[in-house]
């Protein structure tokens, strides 16, 4: 999936010029100076003081590497390493700021629940060989799916205790995956392939046939019907209908690996690349801008946002471990109250699917999460919100506890409104 780049050493010169004055995004020191890819980076839901990276010393078969921080990414410590071969990081989920998976170059997954000091391992399929494991994504506590080199797509519900493999697996290595909703996923691999389950993971459909040799890398959706997916040379895959069709695309002035996207609302895209570069588009990719400056030094592979709407990306450099940093964008939630017209979730009692509304005057967005009992993010959801209109959603909790839960409304780090409810189960 990787190839060799060559320019003329006018470009090179010229974009290196770009790069020096980019502000937008700022290189944060991390304390391995040589010998890490950071394949993934993480950042528990609910909170954005602290966030995972996870990385190898090599390409592959390497040593692991787990960095932490808790200071909102200014500063990373090693939190775990590693000296044995196939226990490189490539994939990283945390459930909460102490609770979290990693996938490894060896084919094992590793959980820990101490913050990231000390990991389990163990092999969750030891008939077959997974290669490195590219993605893990859960939906909840219980529910999660994790993409293989070789074996396809494996499913959870008992929260990573147990692994079962797709029944109907794609026939191509798949790299990313993404939920876009309680049971619809999608995910992305070799060949330009894409395929989408509407059960949770346990069953696959090629949503787009594979064409010629190129490797889709990264995807994301904003709900059930609208997604991307990046691939190489700079393209893109674009659907607004639930991945029934697609709409090809390519970014000017990005001819590599177009690896991560973040899918804010449906105007604004971020994804990373290699070389290394960070595009944005506000206007739903008709046009994009380079939003840091290309760098020939560093590989980005994982870019993600914070609930308060910080940016990071993690990557590789001839430093070491690379991270960048992004200033949080603006979210203008103006006067919601917290009152019956401004906000209001029904029905309550709810059994299975809980609508939430509210008003704003935003162009980016607002997360909505819900709290059980013991204080608990157990659902985070960020909503697309346009001017001057009630943003309307919903929420699947057919799957959760009864009892009683709090939904909250969260613009810029900040609780904005708070609903109590009451979940009677089925």
């Amino acid at each position: 999936m990787k190839k060799s780049l060559t320019l003329p050493l006018l470009a090179i010169s010229v974009l290196n010029a770009q790069f020096s004055n980019a502000q937008n995004w700022t290189s944060i020191p991390t304390p391995v100076t040589t010998n890490l890819i950071l394949y993934d980076i993480d950042f528990p839901a609910g909170q954005n003081d602290i966030g995972y990276a996870g990385g190898s010393n090599v390409t592959y078969n390497g040593h692991g590497t787990v960095l932490k921080t808790e200071d909102q990414g200014d500063t990373w410590t090693v939190a775990w390493s590693s000296t044995t071969s196939g226990t490189g990081v490539t994939a990283l989920y945390f459930l909460s700021t102490d609770t979290g998976f990693a996938g490894t170059q060896g084919g094992n997954i590793m959980k820990t629940v101490d913050g990231g000091a000390t990991w389990t391992s163990a092999d969750f399929d030891p008939l077959n060989d997974q290669g490195d494991i590219n993605d893990i994504q859960f939906h909840d506590a219980d529910h999660g799916v994790l993409t293989t080199n070789y074996n396809g797509i494996y499913y959870t519900t008992d929260g990573g205790a147990t692994w079962v493999p797709a029944t109907t697996n794609p026939s191509s290595g798949q790299f990313a995956l993404c939920y876009a909703d309680a049971t619809t996923l999608f995910s992305c691999g070799n060949g330009q392939s894409i395929f989408k389950s509407i059960d949770g993971g346990a069953t696959w459909t090629s949503s787009q046939a594979g064409s010629g040799t190129n490797v889709n890398l990264g995807v994301d959706f904003v709900d059930a019907d609208n997604g991307m997916v990046t691939s190489e040379e700079g393209a893109y895959f674009k659907t607004t209908d639930g991945g029934a069709t697609w709409t090809p695309g390519t970014i000017p002035d990005q001819f590599g690996l177009v690896r991560g996207v973040v899918m804010l609302d449906l105007d604004n895209i971020f994804v990373c690349a290699t070389p290394g570069q960070v595009f944005r588009t506000m206007d739903g990719g008709a046009t994009w801008t380079d939003d840091s400056g290309m760098n020939f030094d560093p590989s980005y592979y994982s870019i993600l946002f914070t609930s308060d709407g910080t940016g990071f990306v993690s990557g590789s450099g001839s430093t070491g471990g690379t991270i960048l940093k992004r200033a949080p964008l603006t979210t203008h939630v103006a006067d919601i109250k917290d009152s019956d017209l401004a906000f209001s979730t029904y029905p309550n009692p709810v059994s299975s699917s809980l609508t939430v509304e509210f008003a704003t005057t935003s162009s980016e967005r607002v997360d909505i999460t819900v709290v059980n009992g013991l204080g608990e993010v157990v659902r985070t959801k960020p909503v697309a919100t346009k001017n001057c209109i009630t943003t309307r959603t919903e929420l699947d909790l057919s799957r959760f506890a009864a009892g009683m839960y709090t939904v909250n409304l969260i613009a810029d780090g900040a609780v904005i409104g708070s609903r109590n409810i009451t979940v009677v189960g089925q």
